[in-house]
């Protein structure tokens, strides 16, 4: 075929079949892994959305405090306007190496508007020296050492 008469050279085929396979072939890909795209963030969403409303509500903490209930029953028991502090003793079974390091951090953040402050009355123990807290009674004792003492006023 005479190339003056189609318009089209050699070159110019070749160019645009070379088009039409990478284009057949990016829509084969597209096919075959578009589902695969959002399984993993439909799994996630599908985990998220069985949690409970105190896992939920914890969020982060769950991997820092091995009991929950330390920290549902702080919020619950000191008063907004009141203050903390957290005593860390030696680990214990059941903490992860976030228990120790970020106790304190993550209190700060999940009992706000609560203050922590050193000396404050309410205290956030996990597996502290009790003794170090004269007066101090136990309102909340939970598992691994976690407790929510209080001292007298």
């Amino acid at each position: 075929m005479d190339p003056r008469i189609t318009g089209a050279s050699r070159g110019d085929r070749l160019r645009l079949a070379a088009i039409g396979i990478w284009l057949a072939l990016a829509l084969a890909v597209i096919v075959v892994r578009y589902a695969d795209a959002f399984r993993a963030p439909n799994d996630t969403a599908r985990a998220n959305a069985a949690l409970d409303l105190v896992d939920r509500t914890l969020g982060g903490g769950n991997s820092v405090f091995p009991d929950q209930g330390l920290m549902v029953e702080a919020r619950g028991r000191i008063p907004p306007d009141g203050a903390f502090q957290v005593a860390v003793g030696d680990a214990q079974p059941g903490w992860t190496d976030l228990t120790a390091t970020f106790a304190e951090t993550y209190a700060r953040y999940f009992l706000l508007p609560r203050r922590a402050e050193p000396g404050a009355d309410w205290i956030l123990c996990l597996a502290c020296d009790r003794a170090a807290f004269p007066g101090a009674d136990a309102v909340w004792e939970g598992e691994a050492g976690l407790s929510l003492l209080r001292a007298e006023q």
